[in-house]
């Protein structure tokens, strides 16, 4: 009994903690559109520390989320990623671009 009162008192604190990582983490499918055309897909791995792109690892030092729009940010305070999150983190979609382009995102695992 003693060890059941000891983990309900711990869980607000393991909760606390988890909700501290706003990073997208998975690999993504990403197609791009300009003025109705569409780019060969490319697949993106985001992971708390990293974006993978076209073998292109970039370094990703915070991850910011307000409502539902989440940017990665590098050591200089540079936007890496601004996306919106779609569907519960399946779909994502960039925003702050060209209103030409369009950049969509599918999760694949």
């Amino acid at each position: 009994m003693r060890t059941l009162k000891l983990a309900l008192a711990a869980l607000p604190f393991f909760v606390l903690a988890g909700c501290g990582n706003d990073a997208l983490e998975g690999t993504y499918e990403q197609t791009t559109t300009v003025m109705g055309f569409e780019a060969p897909k490319q697949t993106w791995e985001f992971s708390k520390d990293y974006i993978i792109a076209n073998g292109n690892k970039l370094k990703v030092d915070e991850w910011e989320r307000k409502d539902d729009v989440v940017t990665a940010r590098n050591k200089d305070g540079m936007a890496l990623l601004n996306v919106r999150v779609l569907e519960g983190g399946k779909r994502l979609e960039a925003i702050g671009g060209s209103e030409m382009n369009k950049n969509v995102f599918v999760r694949v695992d």
